[in-house]
């Protein structure tokens, strides 16, 4: 671990606007949703910036998905991916596929085995 972490001595600065980030994880409310991120270091308007502009739909319940946060991917029609929330209030049954939504991205995704 790094020392200035432990002590707080230093803060570590936002990976978008380069401002100090006074502590972690980064905590917002987005449409209704309490958000924690620890990695990667963006401070609390940036990320709700992110949010805005870089969240999905989720194809079971309809709400947004923010980025950052991991997805169930469904195959859809010609090659089209659809996302759903990784919880188990909202998760659709057949979700073969789970993956790391980021800013924008989906990461690599892998399929779940059936059992």
């Amino acid at each position: 671990m790094r020392e200035d972490f432990l002590t707080g001595s230093d803060p570590d600065l936002c990976s978008e606007c380069s401002q100090p980030v006074p502590g972690r994880p980064t905590f917002v409310e987005y449409e209704g949703e309490e958000i924690f991120l620890f990695d990667p270091i963006i401070c609390a308007t940036c990320l709700l910036e992110l949010c805005q502009r870089h969240s999905v739909v989720c194809a079971n319940c309809g709400n947004k998905i923010p980025p950052y946060s991991m997805v169930g991917v469904l195959k859809a029609d010609h090659g089209e991916q659809q996302y759903v929330h990784m919880t188990t209030r909202c998760s659709s049954v057949g979700s073969a596929f789970h993956g790391y939504l980021g800013k924008g991205t989906l990461g690599p995704f892998v399929q779940v085995e059936a059992c």
